[in-house]
């Protein structure tokens, strides 16, 4: 039981904050070499866990999400309404990472021996670009001067999340304060770009299991305590990031980004 607390906090901890959930929990696997979680595969705990941090984000943003769904009606005129428009921008900046994960995800190895090393350089080195962009930005733009260039070029660059250890939201973060958007919208944005992330994720590692997965689990209490831990650790986290960016700088995540990476490099030699 004590795993799957410690694996529902990882998703809950990483998914949001730019410090790569997929390292982490590739990491987590590595130095517990576990297939299963109290009889739950690894892949079912993924699924659930990352349908907890879902369901999270869900609540979290519900007034924004509801409102959403009623602007669809809306969608050909965004410039009468602002969710509308919202909602466009989340589409074209999802469209990129879509056709990434389909034509290229299957390339990537990650039980790969050597991913320990590439998730070490890439917190480190994606680290400091967040930090370099962070702190050099000027320029404070927001919702209103968002257009869909903007949105396809977040997009773009959230593909390098498919690397172990870039973090989407990372660099989500990374492109949107290098183009001069604030660093409160940036998060919104990047949290909101996270809901169609992780259905698709979800739907991925389901694939045509789905319904045998659901009469597996539906009673299952470990699998229950996955999706509700890792519920529970999102929201936390959620809110705590949000708080976070409207007070202070990015530089917390970068050093915390920095030490992850050099304690996966100093531990290569040893998996």
């Amino acid at each position: 039981m004590l795993l799957i607390v410690l694996f529902a906090f990882i998703q809950g901890l990483t998914e949001f904050l730019p410090i790569s959930s997929q390292g982490h929990l590739i990491t987590f696997n590595f130095v517990f070499n576990l297939n299963y979680l109290s009889g739950i595969s690894i892949l079912e705990a993924n699924v659930l866990a990352h349908a907890g941090s879902l369901f999270a984000i869900l609540f979290y943003y519900h007034s924004t999400t509801k409102n959403i769904l009623f602007s669809i009606k809306n969608i050909l005129r965004p410039d009468i309404e602002k969710h509308a428009s919202l909602l466009i921008f989340l589409i074209f900046s999802t469209i990129p990472v879509i056709l990434a994960g389909y034509f290229f995800g299957k390339y990537f190895d990650y039980d790969n021996s050597k991913m320990l090393l590439i998730i070490g350089f890439s917190s480190i080195i994606f680290g400091l670009l967040l930090f370099a962009i962070d702190k050099f930005c000027l320029l404070v733009k927001n919702f209103d001067n968002m257009n869909l260039k903007s949105s396809i070029v977040i997009g773009a660059f959230q593909c390098l999340a498919l690397v172990p250890g870039v973090s989407r939201s990372g660099a989500v973060l990374t492109v949107m304060r290098a183009a001069g958007f604030n660093r409160d919208f940036s998060v919104f944005y990047s949290n909101m770009l996270s809901i169609p992330v992780l259905f698709g994720a979800i739907t991925y590692l389901l694939s045509s299991n789905s319904y045998a997965f659901f009469l597996d689990n539906i009673t299952n209490i470990y699998a229950i305590s996955i999706f509700f831990l890792s519920f529970f650790f999102s929201i936390i986290f959620i809110h705590f990031l949000v708080v976070w960016v409207s007070r202070s700088s990015l530089l917390i995540f970068v050093v915390y980004r920095i030490l992850f990476g050099l304690v996966l490099l100093g531990l290569v030699n040893y998996f």
